[in-house]
């Protein structure tokens, strides 16, 4: 049973030390909310309740979140594998960590954690047991009103969140407490109406979960023992220069509100000057209004509206707050598409990313050291609460689905090392990052298979490079056939027949047409016909029956083998069956002078 009171003291101690970092958090809430009214009394008209310019913080953050939501690749590899045990180990429990991924829909939920670590400067990522599944649940909590408390190497030892309810849900979540709740123990005039909001706390530490409302003299809701045995939260912090967390757009406030009262000026002066003061000359005795109306008057051009002249400064003014907002936001012009024509090139608009991908490298490494120490939470709690449970997972791995079946005492075993990575081209834009990788591989620094894993798109790699094998060689039997086609000519000048090479072609075609892949149409085509047994194995080995004249190279003789016109005997022989000058020039004499006499010699075959 947990001491709520020691919890209490402890809960508010912490939440004394933050009240700077609420107050932060707070503001920025209500500017992105646009409720200027609570950050600045007075500052806005009531004929103009909301701000007229853009909103420029909440613009930013969702944009850059959304270039901080995809999510990294995951690899449970702790060293180079050599054993094709350890690669399937190591696949195996790769599946399960995206399983848990997969199942908690982080791929959603990320752009609104990603909005949170930007506005709020922290990103909670919360474990939880899934009991009716038998499966650990990752969650993104909201930063407002959380604190945490940590060890010496960084580990969170308990988590506090703080949010309030109206009363009614609650009475209605935990009936037993309803009068409670409610106030129904109280005199008439101290009971609590239905709409009225009240303050919930969740502690957690390794040794228990409490639900209390303060509000109502600490009533605990609900308590549990943590048999986890230690927090199961990882939180993901922008780099602080002192101890307090601070979002990216605390210090844009002020600038931005600066500027939507300049703009709130000029649009009244502009009204002003529209809605001025009629001047006339003196000797204007009525003044006719409406359509088409007319002043008789000796002094025409006398007659004006007052005007009002805009100084120049307030102008200048203007634009110099514009300035500050987005160098306070860290966004540049070329993210929204407000680009100046004098630097539209390559190097310019590499120029004005420049701070915008840090901001992204920074905020993935960030991340991705929050998701790993979670992922390693979650293997933990599923190898201890349920060690023996058989599990099936599925899902997609880089366009690929999967199903794995693994028992966590058996494929986790105590190794919940886990490392995510967002690639090396992590904080670039996609079309940075294709071009690097051209240049790269271009060069042979890297080979194809490390360039189609870093392609900014989800692919499968093993598939992708077999349907590009797949490909090169339907191209090279392309070619091989155009290649043959072409020759047909120069097949019937040296007394071929071409007509079967065009036939095969015309077949390929044929089926094609019917729907055949290619490789099928060309393994048809170029069949071989069944020879017919050959009953003499002279004749067989020569080609065929000479008599049936089948089996002989178009151009051979069939009765002999050798090309038409070459007597039996004399094949590789020059013509008229002389001896080449290699014969001639083989024998010596006793003197080792070449023997220059030569002869020729006929046979017949018997």
């Amino acid at each position: 049973m947990a001491d709520i009171s020691k919890i209490s003291r402890r809960v508010e101690a912490l939440r004394r030390d933050a009240t700077e970092r609420d107050q932060r958090h707070q503001t920025v809430f209500d500017a992105r909310s646009q409720k200027l009214d609570n950050i600045a009394p007075g500052s806005m008209p009531d004929a103009w309740p909301r701000p007229i310019t853009a909103n420029a913080i909440d613009t930013a953050a969702r944009q850059l979140a959304e270039n901080l939501a995809p999510l990294p690749s995951i690899n449970c590899s702790t060293g180079v594998m050599s054993s094709e045990r350890a690669k399937k180990f190591v696949a195996r429990k790769t599946k399960v960590a995206y399983s848990y991924v997969i199942d908690s829909n982080l791929k959603s939920k990320m752009p609104t954690g990603c909005d949170w670590y930007l506005t709020y400067g922290a990103m909670p990522i919360v474990v939880e047991p899934d009991f009716k599944t038998g499966r650990p649940r990752l969650r993104i909590d909201n930063p407002m009103k959380h604190y945490a408390e940590r060890d010496l190497a960084g580990n969170v030892t308990s988590y506090t969140t703080v949010w309030r309810e109206p009363a009614r849900q609650l009475a209605s979540k935990f009936p037993d407490y309803a009068a409670a709740i409610l106030g129904g123990d109280q005199p008439y005039g101290r009971q609590t109406d239905g709409d009225t909001e009240l303050e919930l706390i969740k502690y957690c530490d390794k040794d228990s979960y409490v639900l209390y409302m303060p509000e109502r003299s600490n009533l605990v809701l609900m308590e549990t023992p943590n048999l986890f045995g230690k927090c199961p939260v990882a939180i993901a912090q922008k780099p602080m220069w002192d101890d307090q967390e601070r979002g990216q757009f605390d210090d844009v406030i002020w600038p931005s509100l600066a500027r939507n009262r300049m703009a709130m000026l000029g649009l009244q002066a502009t009204q002003q000057t529209v809605r001025a003061p009629l001047a006339i000359p003196t000797d204007v005795q009525r003044i006719p209004f409406g359509d088409d109306a007319v002043i008789r008057t000796n002094s025409p051009e006398k007659i004006r509206r007052v005007g009002t002249d805009m100084p120049q400064a307030a102008w200048q003014q203007e634009a110099m707050l514009q300035q500050e907002v987005m160098r306070g936001t860290r966004t540049p012009g070329s993210a929204t598409g407000d680009v100046d024509a004098s630097i539209i090139t390559g190097r310019g608009v590499d120029a004005l990313n420049g701070g915008y991908d840090i901001q992204v490298a920074t905020g993935q490494l960030m991340i991705g050291t929050a998701l790993e120490q979670a992922l390693e939470i979650a293997f933990e709690m599923d190898e201890k609460f349920w060690p023996d449970a058989k599990k099936t997972v599925s899902g997609v791995i880089n366009g690929t689905p999967f199903e794995e079946s693994y028992t966590p005492s058996k494929d986790i075993k105590g190794n919940y090392r886990v490392s995510v990575s967002y690639g090396f081209a992590s904080g670039m834009n996609p079309n940075q990052a294709l071009v690097f990788l051209l240049q790269l591989r271009g060069d042979q620094l890297v080979p194809r298979d490390f360039v189609q894993r870093q392609l900014p798109m989800d692919v499968d790699v093993a598939q992708l490079q077999a349907q590009v094998d797949v490909e090169q060689v339907t191209d090279a039997l392309k070619q091989g056939i155009f290649a043959m086609l072409s020759s047909a000519g120069i097949m019937a000048q040296q007394g071929m027949d071409p007509t079967q090479v065009l036939a095969q072609a015309a077949s390929i075609i044929e089926m094609r047409e019917k729907g055949a892949s290619m490789h099928e149409a060309i393994l048809k085509a170029f069949q071989p016909e069944p020879k017919p047994a050959a009953a003499d194995p002279m004749a067989a080995l020569m080609g065929g029956d000479p008599g049936a004249g089948g089996g002989a190279l178009p151009g051979m003789d069939p009765s002999t083998g050798a090309p038409g016109g070459v007597a039996p005997g004399q094949a590789g022989m020059g013509q008229g069956g002389a001896p080449d000058l290699m014969s001639m020039l083989a024998g010596l004499t006793s003197s080792g002078k070449p023997s220059m006499s030569t002869s020729v010699k006929r046979q017949v075959p018997a």
